[in-house]
Parts: C-alpha cells; sequence; structure tokens
C-alpha cells in the first residue's frame, strides 16, 4: 500500500487539529444540507458499492455505513491523496465490524483497474484546496471511470423529482460533487465589515496565485454538464433560514478562516511565516465575531449531481 503522499500545493494542514475541524465540518455541512449525505434525486436502494474520493478522514462513509438500508451488503471505499488523517490501519470499522478500507490515490491519475467500472455511486467534497484550476476535469474523468455504466431504459420508465421528470431511475453510475464557495464568506449585514473583506480576500488572493480556483461550485457544475453524464442536477445549501445553525455558522466560519488564512497571508506576502498570520487572522476574527452578535454568515454549500452515461 503506498503511504504518505506530499502534496506540493494544499493550503489546509494535516496536524491532528485539523483533523477534529474536519470532522466537526462534515457535521456542519450536513446539517446545512438537511440531514442528506446522498442528494434525494440519487437512488440508493439496490447500491452495491460506493466510493469516496477526497476522503480525509472518512467520516462522510462512516456516516453513510450507519444510514444505507442494505449498508451490510455494500461494498465501500475510501480515497485520498494522504494517508495523514486516515484512521488507524486506514480502515474505518463500520456495523457489524465491517471494514471498509481506504487507499492513498491521486485523484488527477488513473485508479487500479480493480476499482474501474465498480461503483454505483462516486463521492466527491472540498477539493477546492489542493486542486489546479486545470485539474477539475482530471479529476472528473477519473472519477468517471470508477462509475458503473447504467444499461439503456425505456425514456417512458421515468420518476418524477422536484416536478422534474427523470429518465433513469436505476441507481447506477452516479456522481456527487460537493464545494463550498469561497467568495461568499460574508454576512446578511450591510456594509460589510473590514475584517470579513480581508480575511476572505487573503483566501482568494493566495488561491489564485497559487493556481487554485475559489470559485469551485460552478466550475464543477461546468465540467460536469459539458462531460458524459445526464439528469445534471446543481443545488446550492445555505444557512438562510436555518435558525438552529446561527450559532455555529459563525464558528465554522471562525475555524475555516484559521486554518485558511494564515498560509494564505504567508503566500501573498501579508506575513513572514504563519506564526504571524495566525496573530494577525486571530484579530480579525475576534472583529468577525462580534460582527455575528447581530448578523449571519451566508454559507453557501454547492451540490452537483449527475448519472453516468455512454
Amino acid at each position: 500500500m503506498e503511504s504518505h503522499c506530499d502534496e506540493t500545493i494544499y493550503l489546509l494542514g494535516r496536524s491532528e487539529a485539523e483533523t477534529t475541524r474536519l470532522n466537526k465540518q462534515h457535521r456542519f455541512l450536513v446539517a446545512i444540507s438537511g440531514g442528506e449525505l446522498i442528494h434525494p434525486s440519487i437512488p440508493i436502494e439496490g447500491i452495491t458499492a460506493v466510493a469516496d474520493v477526497g476522503t480525509g478522514t472518512g467520516i462522510w462513509l462512516a456516516d453513510l455505513a450507519k444510514r444505507l438500508p442494505n449498508a451490510p451488503s455494500v461494498y465501500m471505499h475510501g480515497f485520498d491523496v494522504s494517508d495523514a488523517q486516515f484512521p488507524p490501519d486506514n480502515t474505518i470499522i463500520g456495523p457489524q465490524g465491517r471494514k471498509i478500507p481506504l487507499n492513498v490515490q491521486d485523484g488527477l491519475k488513473p485508479y487500479p483497474a480493480e476499482h474501474l467500472a465498480r461503483y454505483d455511486i462516486v463521492h466527491i467534497r472540498l477539493l477546492t484546496a489542493g486542486l489546479p484550476q486545470d485539474g477539475y476535469a482530471t479529476v472528473l474523468k477519473n472519477a468517471r471511470d470508477l462509475l458503473s455504466n447504467p444499461p439503456h431504459l425505456n425514456p417512458e420508465n421515468a420518476m418524477v423529482y422536484q416536478d422534474k421528470i427523470l429518465t433513469n431511475i436505476e441507481p447506477t453510475g452516479w456522481i456527487q460533487w460537493e464545494e463550498v464557495d469561497h467568495t461568499t464568506f460574508c454576512t446578511n449585514k450591510l456594509p460589510e465589515h473590514p475584517a470579513i473583506t480581508k480575511l476572505r480576500n487573503a483566501t482568494i488572493d493566495a488561491m489564485l496565485k497559487l493556481g487554485l480556483w475559489p470559485f469551485a461550485p460552478q466550475r464543477v457544475f461546468d465540467e460536469i454538464s459539458k462531460a458524459r453524464f445526464q439528469n445534471v442536477r446543481r443545488e446550492t445549501y445555505t444557512t438562510v433560514g436555518k435558525e438552529h445553525l446561527h450559532e455555529i455558522a459563525p464558528k465554522w466560519v471562525a475555524n475555516v478562516m484559521r486554518a485558511l488564512v494564515p498560509p494564505s497571508m504567508v503566500v501573498n506576502g501579508q506575513a513572514r511565516n504563519e506564526e504571524e498570520g495566525k496573530a494577525k487572522v486571530e484579530v480579525l476574527i475576534r472583529q468577525f465575531e462580534e460582527h455575528c452578535e447581530e448578523a449571519l454568515p451566508l454559507v453557501n454549500f454547492g451540490v452537483t449531481v449527475a448519472q453516468r452515461c455512454d
């Protein structure tokens, strides 16, 4: 098995504290999306295999293993460019002691042959902090190769989802790619507080300088729309109207900024090192938190789903 991979570009750390933040982030993003792990337009009855690309700590797979109606019979596998945040033995222990393996795999490179055309659903989440602008299509192409190919169905065999007719109902060949748009770290109160502008712009400027792309949800939708997929849908979940998230949202945004902005300031020349960047960021975050006593962070979580077609 391959070991830890040191990426040349990655704005987030691989520390124990970052592992804790990622697990809390998972809970927050699931809450934003109404508690769903898999978009409701994707049929889950009868699925046989699920892959998680950019699995990180593996928490999405661990949660899914508890929820699928036929979980004991579903094969699950996680992939990430680094194993630094994998659990012990690179394995998740699911219900009934089932082992869910995690492997090092660069999404920009083809997957081993034993994984090709194997999975009914491929889940991808939050690659934006380490994926080059020109890498989205490649990651998508390689992820598509993991998907099983749905059989040709009679167009009359359809179902309706939110008043839209879907011509395929087979539980095969679905991709779900989730990203947060870093330009939307703002609040519902105007004029915008200068601290928020500084925090957001530091991250955006650094990402663009490194060749990353901070406007990921739209990029994902565009790439999937022009590739060989059908039933393409994009949904944006937000904190707006979710009163139960109004207390946790500022904390989540603050922790994201603590992780992203200090290294971004180093890239931009706004700090000599990350320690100096952290000190500057804490001052801005205190101002942001004071502002959020009367304002709500408008976090937007973009999800694009589609089904493979040939």
